[in-house]
Protein backbone atom coordinates (compact mmCIF):
# COMPACT_ATOMS: atom_id res chain seq x y z
CA UNK A 1 0.00 0.00 0.00
CA UNK A 2 1.13 3.88 -0.81
CA UNK A 3 0.39 5.54 2.60
CA UNK A 4 -0.67 8.91 2.68
CA UNK A 5 0.89 12.25 4.05
CA UNK A 6 1.51 15.74 2.76
CA UNK A 7 1.76 17.17 -0.52
CA UNK A 8 4.90 17.02 -2.50
CA UNK A 9 6.82 20.19 -2.77
CA UNK A 10 6.35 22.45 -6.52
CA UNK A 11 8.65 23.17 -9.03
CA UNK A 12 11.38 25.25 -8.80
CA UNK A 13 12.38 26.43 -11.40
CA UNK A 14 9.74 25.44 -14.41
CA UNK A 15 10.89 26.43 -17.76
CA UNK A 16 9.00 29.86 -18.57
CA UNK A 17 9.53 28.85 -21.77
CA UNK A 18 11.12 30.14 -24.48
CA UNK A 19 12.70 33.60 -23.07
CA UNK A 20 15.35 32.49 -20.50
CA UNK A 21 17.68 35.21 -18.00
CA UNK A 22 19.17 38.25 -19.54
CA UNK A 23 22.78 38.27 -18.85
CA UNK A 24 24.26 42.28 -18.66
CA UNK A 25 27.17 44.20 -17.48
CA UNK A 26 27.48 46.17 -14.55
CA UNK A 27 29.90 47.89 -12.18
CA UNK A 28 27.01 47.92 -9.26
CA UNK A 29 29.85 46.24 -7.41
CA UNK A 30 32.86 48.28 -8.32
CA UNK A 31 34.86 47.13 -11.64
CA UNK A 32 32.32 45.82 -14.44
CA UNK A 33 31.01 42.23 -14.13
CA UNK A 34 28.53 40.33 -15.73
CA UNK A 35 25.03 39.52 -13.76
CA UNK A 36 22.04 37.57 -14.79
CA UNK A 37 18.40 38.57 -14.09
CA UNK A 38 15.23 37.60 -14.84
CA UNK A 39 12.97 38.75 -18.09
CA UNK A 40 10.90 41.06 -15.80
CA UNK A 41 14.38 42.71 -14.09
CA UNK A 42 13.29 40.55 -11.17
CA UNK A 43 16.73 38.29 -9.40
CA UNK A 44 19.76 40.26 -10.51
CA UNK A 45 22.44 37.80 -9.68
CA UNK A 46 26.81 38.03 -10.14
CA UNK A 47 28.17 35.45 -11.88
CA UNK A 48 32.05 36.61 -11.98
CA UNK A 49 34.22 37.34 -9.35
CA UNK A 50 37.04 39.11 -10.61
CA UNK A 51 39.35 41.98 -10.04
CA UNK A 52 38.99 43.04 -13.57
CA UNK A 53 36.64 44.03 -16.20
CA UNK A 54 34.17 42.03 -17.90
CA UNK A 55 33.24 43.58 -21.09
CA UNK A 56 30.24 41.29 -23.18
CA UNK A 57 29.32 38.40 -22.98
CA UNK A 58 26.87 36.25 -25.16
CA UNK A 59 24.84 32.53 -24.85
CA UNK A 60 25.38 29.37 -26.46
CA UNK A 61 22.25 28.26 -28.47
CA UNK A 62 20.92 26.16 -25.61
CA UNK A 63 21.54 28.49 -23.10
CA UNK A 64 23.57 26.26 -20.75
CA UNK A 65 27.04 28.35 -21.60
CA UNK A 66 28.08 32.25 -21.80
CA UNK A 67 30.96 33.08 -24.01
CA UNK A 68 32.24 36.41 -22.14
CA UNK A 69 35.35 39.00 -22.86
CA UNK A 70 37.32 39.58 -19.79
CA UNK A 71 40.79 41.28 -18.84
CA UNK A 72 41.24 39.21 -16.21
CA UNK A 73 44.60 37.98 -17.67
CA UNK A 74 45.63 41.79 -19.26
CA UNK A 75 44.39 42.26 -22.67
CA UNK A 76 40.75 41.67 -23.43
CA UNK A 77 40.79 37.71 -24.42
CA UNK A 78 37.35 35.44 -25.01
CA UNK A 79 36.67 32.64 -22.33
CA UNK A 80 33.35 30.18 -21.67
CA UNK A 81 31.91 29.39 -18.13
CA UNK A 82 28.66 27.96 -17.30
CA UNK A 83 25.18 29.41 -16.99
CA UNK A 84 25.51 29.72 -13.61
CA UNK A 85 29.19 31.32 -13.52
CA UNK A 86 31.12 28.16 -12.98
CA UNK A 87 33.74 26.08 -14.96
CA UNK A 88 35.66 28.86 -16.74
CA UNK A 89 38.27 28.09 -19.34
CA UNK A 90 40.41 30.02 -21.42
CA UNK A 91 40.02 30.16 -25.15
CA UNK A 92 41.93 32.61 -26.48
CA UNK A 93 45.41 33.58 -25.63
CA UNK A 94 47.10 36.39 -27.65
CA UNK A 95 48.63 39.91 -27.15
CA UNK A 96 46.08 41.56 -29.33
CA UNK A 97 42.74 42.26 -28.42
CA UNK A 98 39.48 39.23 -28.69
CA UNK A 99 36.25 39.83 -28.05
CA UNK A 100 32.78 38.58 -28.37
CA UNK A 101 29.18 40.08 -28.94
CA UNK A 102 25.50 39.40 -28.13
CA UNK A 103 24.70 36.88 -30.80
CA UNK A 104 28.50 35.00 -31.20
CA UNK A 105 27.35 31.82 -31.25
CA UNK A 106 26.46 29.96 -34.26
CA UNK A 107 22.58 28.47 -34.20
CA UNK A 108 23.92 24.43 -34.28
CA UNK A 109 26.74 25.73 -31.37
CA UNK A 110 29.78 24.32 -33.47
CA UNK A 111 31.06 27.93 -33.71
CA UNK A 112 32.03 30.75 -32.18
CA UNK A 113 32.32 34.51 -34.09
CA UNK A 114 34.66 36.70 -32.51
CA UNK A 115 36.75 39.88 -33.36
CA UNK A 116 40.36 40.17 -32.90
CA UNK A 117 42.93 42.85 -33.97
CA UNK A 118 45.58 40.04 -33.92
CA UNK A 119 46.29 40.94 -37.61
CA UNK A 120 46.69 45.20 -36.85
CA UNK A 121 42.54 46.08 -37.45
CA UNK A 122 40.08 44.68 -36.06
CA UNK A 123 38.13 41.38 -38.28
CA UNK A 124 35.47 38.80 -37.56
CA UNK A 125 37.10 35.36 -36.65
CA UNK A 126 35.19 32.43 -36.00
CA UNK A 127 36.84 29.05 -33.89
CA UNK A 128 35.46 26.09 -32.67
CA UNK A 129 33.92 26.54 -28.81
CA UNK A 130 37.36 24.73 -27.54
CA UNK A 131 38.99 27.80 -28.93
CA UNK A 132 41.05 25.50 -32.19
CA UNK A 133 40.80 26.78 -35.52
CA UNK A 134 40.20 30.74 -35.52
CA UNK A 135 39.78 31.83 -39.15
CA UNK A 136 39.96 35.52 -40.13
CA UNK A 137 36.65 35.90 -42.37
CA UNK A 138 36.57 39.56 -43.61
CA UNK A 139 40.22 40.15 -44.52
CA UNK A 140 39.90 43.94 -44.52
CA UNK A 141 42.20 47.10 -43.63
CA UNK A 142 39.55 48.31 -42.17
CA UNK A 143 37.74 47.84 -38.98
CA UNK A 144 35.24 45.13 -39.07
CA UNK A 145 33.27 44.48 -35.58
CA UNK A 146 30.08 43.12 -34.10
CA UNK A 147 29.33 39.88 -35.32
CA UNK A 148 25.96 38.31 -35.54
CA UNK A 149 24.24 34.89 -37.06
CA UNK A 150 21.30 34.56 -39.00
CA UNK A 151 19.21 31.76 -37.30
CA UNK A 152 20.02 29.35 -40.00
CA UNK A 153 23.25 29.79 -39.52
CA UNK A 154 24.15 30.56 -43.71
CA UNK A 155 25.09 34.07 -42.88
CA UNK A 156 26.70 36.96 -40.50
CA UNK A 157 25.76 40.50 -39.92
CA UNK A 158 28.57 42.61 -39.08
CA UNK A 159 29.35 46.18 -38.70
CA UNK A 160 32.60 47.86 -40.67
CA UNK A 161 33.98 51.03 -41.32
CA UNK A 162 35.34 50.30 -44.58
CA UNK A 163 33.06 53.25 -46.05
CA UNK A 164 34.37 56.15 -43.74
CA UNK A 165 36.77 55.93 -40.95
CA UNK A 166 34.17 57.49 -38.22
CA UNK A 167 30.59 55.69 -40.20
CA UNK A 168 30.44 51.88 -39.64
CA UNK A 169 27.78 50.68 -41.82
CA UNK A 170 25.55 47.28 -41.21
CA UNK A 171 27.57 44.65 -44.01
CA UNK A 172 25.68 40.57 -44.19
CA UNK A 173 28.17 37.84 -45.77
CA UNK A 174 27.69 34.17 -46.15
CA UNK A 175 29.02 32.36 -42.92
CA UNK A 176 32.37 31.47 -44.96
CA UNK A 177 33.25 35.03 -45.35
CA UNK A 178 32.19 35.38 -49.05
CA UNK A 179 29.33 37.58 -50.23
CA UNK A 180 30.23 40.12 -48.27
CA UNK A 181 27.21 43.09 -49.39
CA UNK A 182 26.45 46.64 -48.00
CA UNK A 183 23.19 46.52 -46.09
CA UNK A 184 23.07 50.35 -44.43
CA UNK A 185 23.87 53.87 -46.32
CA UNK A 186 23.77 56.62 -44.40
CA UNK A 187 26.04 59.03 -43.67
CA UNK A 188 25.53 58.44 -40.27
CA UNK A 189 27.12 55.45 -38.02
CA UNK A 190 25.38 52.11 -38.10
CA UNK A 191 26.61 49.33 -35.98
CA UNK A 192 25.49 46.58 -33.32
CA UNK A 193 23.72 44.45 -35.68
CA UNK A 194 20.92 41.95 -34.12
CA UNK A 195 19.20 39.31 -35.94
CA UNK A 196 15.72 38.50 -34.99
CA UNK A 197 14.76 34.95 -34.08
CA UNK A 198 12.85 34.16 -37.65
CA UNK A 199 15.31 35.59 -39.82
CA UNK A 200 13.65 38.00 -41.71
CA UNK A 201 14.86 41.14 -39.44
CA UNK A 202 17.88 42.96 -38.27
CA UNK A 203 17.93 45.18 -35.28
CA UNK A 204 20.54 47.82 -35.49
CA UNK A 205 21.90 51.19 -33.71
CA UNK A 206 22.00 54.59 -35.75
CA UNK A 207 22.67 58.02 -35.26
CA UNK A 208 20.40 59.42 -38.39
CA UNK A 209 17.76 60.82 -36.83
CA UNK A 210 18.13 63.74 -33.75
CA UNK A 211 20.43 65.65 -36.07
CA UNK A 212 22.93 63.10 -35.77
CA UNK A 213 23.90 63.44 -32.06
CA UNK A 214 21.68 60.53 -30.38
CA UNK A 215 21.49 57.43 -31.07
CA UNK A 216 18.26 55.16 -31.59
CA UNK A 217 17.81 51.36 -32.07
CA UNK A 218 16.38 50.85 -35.78
CA UNK A 219 14.90 47.59 -37.79
CA UNK A 220 14.86 46.67 -41.13
CA UNK A 221 14.30 43.33 -43.14
CA UNK A 222 17.33 41.05 -43.48
CA UNK A 223 17.79 42.55 -46.88
CA UNK A 224 18.35 46.39 -45.79
CA UNK A 225 14.70 47.45 -46.99
CA UNK A 226 12.10 49.31 -44.66
CA UNK A 227 14.61 50.64 -41.80
CA UNK A 228 12.45 52.26 -38.96
CA UNK A 229 13.33 53.97 -35.74
CA UNK A 230 11.66 52.17 -32.88
CA UNK A 231 13.18 53.99 -29.62
CA UNK A 232 13.02 57.45 -31.14
CA UNK A 233 14.39 59.24 -28.16
CA UNK A 234 16.93 62.16 -27.32
CA UNK A 235 19.06 59.80 -25.78
CA UNK A 236 21.67 56.99 -26.99
CA UNK A 237 19.84 53.77 -27.31
CA UNK A 238 22.27 50.53 -28.21
CA UNK A 239 23.13 47.06 -27.95
CA UNK A 240 20.25 45.44 -29.13
CA UNK A 241 19.30 41.94 -29.05
CA UNK A 242 16.37 40.03 -29.22
CA UNK A 243 14.10 37.50 -27.33
CA UNK A 244 14.26 34.50 -28.38
CA UNK A 245 10.77 34.06 -29.12
CA UNK A 246 10.69 37.10 -31.26
CA UNK A 247 8.20 39.42 -29.44
CA UNK A 248 10.67 41.73 -27.20
CA UNK A 249 14.04 43.95 -28.02
CA UNK A 250 16.69 44.14 -24.79
CA UNK A 251 19.17 47.21 -25.43
CA UNK A 252 20.91 49.87 -22.84
CA UNK A 253 20.00 53.34 -23.11
CA UNK A 254 21.29 56.60 -21.37
CA UNK A 255 17.86 57.99 -21.24
CA UNK A 256 18.17 58.18 -17.22
CA UNK A 257 21.68 59.41 -17.41
CA UNK A 258 23.76 56.45 -16.64
CA UNK A 259 23.19 53.86 -18.81
CA UNK A 260 20.04 50.94 -17.86
CA UNK A 261 18.72 47.98 -19.77
CA UNK A 262 15.63 48.36 -21.41
CA UNK A 263 13.21 46.12 -22.86
CA UNK A 264 10.50 46.66 -25.62
CA UNK A 265 7.92 44.98 -27.36
CA UNK A 266 9.29 44.00 -30.90
CA UNK A 267 7.51 47.00 -32.77
CA UNK A 268 9.14 49.53 -30.45
CA UNK A 269 6.28 50.07 -27.99
CA UNK A 270 6.07 49.17 -24.48
CA UNK A 271 9.86 50.59 -23.52
CA UNK A 272 10.32 49.34 -19.96
CA UNK A 273 13.20 49.74 -17.71
CA UNK A 274 14.89 46.73 -16.33
CA UNK A 275 17.25 47.54 -14.03
CA UNK A 276 16.70 51.43 -12.52
CA UNK A 277 20.56 51.04 -10.85
CA UNK A 278 22.96 54.48 -10.13
CA UNK A 279 25.84 52.30 -11.51
CA UNK A 280 26.39 51.24 -15.79
CA UNK A 281 24.54 48.10 -16.55
CA UNK A 282 25.54 47.40 -19.95
CA UNK A 283 25.27 44.55 -22.76
CA UNK A 284 22.27 42.87 -22.61
CA UNK A 285 21.69 39.46 -24.11
CA UNK A 286 19.48 37.26 -24.29
CA UNK A 287 19.02 33.75 -22.76
CA UNK A 288 17.71 31.42 -25.22
CA UNK A 289 15.65 28.48 -23.03
CA UNK A 290 15.31 24.81 -24.62
CA UNK A 291 11.19 24.45 -26.01
CA UNK A 292 10.31 21.81 -23.08
CA UNK A 293 6.59 21.79 -23.19
CA UNK A 294 6.09 18.97 -20.98
CA UNK A 295 6.24 15.13 -20.89
CA UNK A 296 4.35 12.75 -23.07
CA UNK A 297 2.47 9.66 -22.38
CA UNK A 298 2.83 7.17 -20.20
CA UNK A 299 4.11 9.72 -18.07
CA UNK A 300 1.50 12.02 -16.69
CA UNK A 301 2.80 15.94 -15.70
CA UNK A 302 1.69 17.05 -11.79
CA UNK A 303 -0.63 19.59 -12.48
CA UNK A 304 -0.31 23.19 -11.35
CA UNK A 305 -1.80 21.80 -7.96
CA UNK A 306 -3.46 22.41 -5.27
CA UNK A 307 -3.62 18.40 -6.04
CA UNK A 308 -1.23 16.62 -8.13
CA UNK A 309 -1.05 13.62 -10.59
CA UNK A 310 1.10 10.80 -9.57
CA UNK A 311 2.40 8.08 -12.00
CA UNK A 312 1.31 4.60 -10.51
CA UNK A 313 3.87 2.14 -11.25
CA UNK A 314 5.01 -1.30 -10.21
CA UNK A 315 8.34 -1.15 -8.10
CA UNK A 316 11.57 -2.24 -10.39
CA UNK A 317 10.06 -1.47 -13.81
CA UNK A 318 11.75 0.86 -16.53
CA UNK A 319 9.84 3.73 -17.17
CA UNK A 320 10.28 5.70 -20.70
CA UNK A 321 10.43 9.59 -19.29
CA UNK A 322 9.46 11.08 -22.89
CA UNK A 323 9.79 14.90 -23.58
CA UNK A 324 10.44 16.98 -26.83
CA UNK A 325 13.01 20.18 -27.34
CA UNK A 326 11.80 21.48 -30.80
CA UNK A 327 14.22 19.16 -32.53
CA UNK A 328 16.99 17.52 -32.24
CA UNK A 329 19.35 19.19 -29.89
CA UNK A 330 21.55 16.23 -29.46
CA UNK A 331 22.16 13.51 -26.37
CA UNK A 332 23.97 16.18 -24.17
CA UNK A 333 20.63 17.93 -23.07
CA UNK A 334 20.99 16.70 -19.52
CA UNK A 335 22.59 18.90 -16.80
CA UNK A 336 25.16 16.62 -15.15
CA UNK A 337 24.29 14.00 -13.00
CA UNK A 338 20.29 14.40 -14.06
CA UNK A 339 18.05 13.14 -13.82
CA UNK A 340 17.52 12.73 -10.48
CA UNK A 341 15.14 10.89 -7.63
CA UNK A 342 13.98 10.95 -4.44
CA UNK A 343 11.84 9.90 -1.85
CA UNK A 344 8.87 12.34 -1.26
CA UNK A 345 5.68 11.81 1.44
CA UNK A 346 2.58 10.49 -0.86
CA UNK A 347 -0.50 12.61 -0.71
CA UNK A 348 -3.57 11.35 0.05
CA UNK A 349 -5.89 13.87 -2.13
CA UNK A 350 -3.67 13.50 -5.44
CA UNK A 351 -4.64 11.59 -8.54
CA UNK A 352 -3.36 8.51 -9.31
CA UNK A 353 -3.16 7.30 -12.65
CA UNK A 354 -1.28 3.73 -14.08
CA UNK A 355 1.45 3.47 -16.48
CA UNK A 356 -0.23 2.06 -19.52
CA UNK A 357 3.76 1.08 -20.74
CA UNK A 358 6.70 -0.05 -19.53
CA UNK A 359 10.00 -1.25 -21.20
CA UNK A 360 12.69 -3.47 -20.86
CA UNK A 361 15.52 -1.70 -19.60
CA UNK A 362 19.27 -3.01 -17.72
CA UNK A 363 20.12 0.61 -16.67
CA UNK A 364 18.32 4.16 -17.31
CA UNK A 365 19.30 5.56 -20.54
CA UNK A 366 18.99 8.34 -23.06
CA UNK A 367 17.85 8.12 -26.79
CA UNK A 368 16.26 10.29 -29.02
CA UNK A 369 13.76 9.12 -31.60
CA UNK A 370 13.70 11.49 -34.93
CA UNK A 371 10.83 10.02 -36.01
CA UNK A 372 8.65 11.37 -33.22
CA UNK A 373 10.75 14.19 -31.93
CA UNK A 374 10.89 12.93 -28.67
CA UNK A 375 13.73 12.39 -26.45
CA UNK A 376 12.84 8.81 -24.23
CA UNK A 377 15.03 8.65 -20.98
CA UNK A 378 14.64 5.15 -19.77
CA UNK A 379 14.38 5.43 -16.39
CA UNK A 380 15.18 2.34 -14.15
CA UNK A 381 13.40 1.92 -10.80
CA UNK A 382 14.30 -0.17 -8.06
CA UNK A 383 12.05 -2.78 -7.02
CA UNK A 384 13.07 -1.71 -3.46
CA UNK A 385 10.43 1.74 -3.43
CA UNK A 386 7.33 -0.43 -3.21
CA UNK A 387 5.00 1.14 -1.27
CA UNK A 388 6.88 4.38 -1.45
CA UNK A 389 6.25 7.78 -3.52
CA UNK A 390 9.46 9.36 -5.29
CA UNK A 391 9.95 12.57 -7.15
CA UNK A 392 12.10 12.60 -10.27
CA UNK A 393 13.68 15.56 -11.42
CA UNK A 394 14.39 16.21 -14.65
CA UNK A 395 17.38 19.23 -15.26
CA UNK A 396 18.30 20.05 -18.70
CA UNK A 397 21.75 21.75 -19.62
CA UNK A 398 19.30 25.38 -20.08
CA UNK A 399 19.43 24.86 -16.29
CA UNK A 400 15.58 24.65 -15.94
CA UNK A 401 13.86 22.02 -13.81
CA UNK A 402 10.95 19.76 -14.63
CA UNK A 403 9.01 17.90 -12.03
CA UNK A 404 7.32 14.63 -12.38
CA UNK A 405 5.36 12.11 -9.37
CA UNK A 406 5.27 8.28 -9.33
CA UNK A 407 3.96 6.27 -6.55
CA UNK A 408 5.16 2.27 -6.51
CA UNK A 409 3.20 -0.65 -5.85
CA UNK A 410 5.05 -3.84 -5.77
Amino acid sequence: MVTAATSPPASQAASPGLNGKIAFISNRDGNQEIYVMNADGTNPTRLTFTSANELAACWSPDGAKIALTSERDGNPEIYVMDADGTNTTRLTNNSAFDGVDPQCWSPDGTEIAFISNRTGNMEIYVMDPNGSGPTNLTNHSADDIGPTWSPDGTQIAFASYRDGISNPEIYVMDADGTNQSRLTNNSVPDSNPSWSPDGTKIAFSSVRDFAGINQDIFVMNADGTNQTNLTNIASADESADWSPDGTKITFASYRDGTPEIYVMNANGSGQTNLTNNSATDLEPAWQPLYDFSGFFRPVDNPGPGPTFVFNLTRAGSAVPVKFSLNGDQGLNVLSTGYPVSERIECDASATFDDIEQTVTAGSSSLSYDAATDQYVYVWKTDKAWAGTCRQLTVRLNDFTTHLAYFAFTK
